[in-house]
């Protein structure tokens, strides 16, 4: 009897007891304990500055947009940063929302429908067969830790490939480009990777569109000379003035150092 008396008695002191320790707890820690919560963070598209003035978009082809492969070391939801060239970490406490893999083919492929150059894109085709098909791979989505510098880091490359699977066009991010972020906060590096991205994007889709104008022409015909000696971004030599609006290449949060390709102290 005693004995069910002491047990009963020991399970309704449990919480007071529990209670006792982390208060103690508390004030060993000058009273300021507080549970390090998970951030989850996102890059997904923004409007784009397109300059094409001689585009004839929406060209009449459709396009399949598949999932982008990825290295194994990038595909995981802890945010990936790099301490030398051989050492890297990842953050428990900062984490991606969507597994990069999925998240930047879902970013690439909403750039592609608001660039407005297709009738229409898609992820799958059920009752007709696509013109071309966009693939790509993510081949770095990391920052890199010096201590005290932060540069974000983001290269991929994607191509279309027709339907008798011959690549039409590629693009490759610059992969020596970096952003150097001024704050040590992870915000700050996914805001500089999602600018990467867009800057990116729209070098891109210049690109696609003049091959796409070029193709369109041939196809009809018609001269070509004008859309050859372009510049490249859609633009032939009489076309109109380009747009010089220039890219920030620095701001209060990161300034764009090309060429880097690790942090040069740590």
């Amino acid at each position: 009897m005693i004995r069910r008396w002491q047990a009963s008695h020991l399970w309704l002191m449990l919480p007071l007891l529990i209670l006792l320790t982390t208060w103690g707890c508390a004030q060993l820690l000058g009273g300021r304990a507080k549970i390090i919560e998970k951030r989850k963070f996102i890059v997904e598209s923004e409007p784009m500055r397109l300059n094409l003035p001689n585009s004839e978009r929406p060209y009449q082809l459709r396009v399949q947009t598949e999932r982008f492969s990825i290295s194994p070391l990038y595909e995981r939801n802890q945010i990936i940063f790099r301490l030398t060239p051989e050492e890297i970490g990842d953050d428990n406490f900062n984490q991606w929302a969507v597994r990069p893999g999925a998240m930047i083919t879902n970013a690439i492929t909403d750039y592609l429908r608001r660039a407005g150059l297709f009738t229409d894109v898609r992820d799958e085709f059920l009752s007709a067969t696509p013109d071309f098909t966009l693939t790509g791979s993510i081949n770095a989505i990391e920052r890199y830790d010096s201590g005290d510098r932060w540069f974000a880091r983001l290269d991929v490359t994607m191509q279309l490939v027709d339907q008798k699977n011959q690549i039409f066009w590629q693009h490759r991010f610059h992969p020596n480009d970096e952003i150097e972020v001024y704050d040590p906060d992870m915000v700050f590096t996914v805001q500089a990777l999602r600018g990467l991205l867009r800057q990116n994007m729209e070098s891109a889709m210049k690109s696609l569109d003049r091959d796409l104008l070029i193709r369109k022409a041939s196809l009809e015909g018609r001269d070509m000379t004008d859309l050859l000696q372009g510049d490249g971004s859609g633009n032939g030599t009489n076309g109109a003035a380009q747009d010089t609006t220039p890219i920030p290449m620095e701001t209060e949060d990161y300034r764009i150092a090309p060429g880097k390709l690790v942090p040069e102290e740590r």
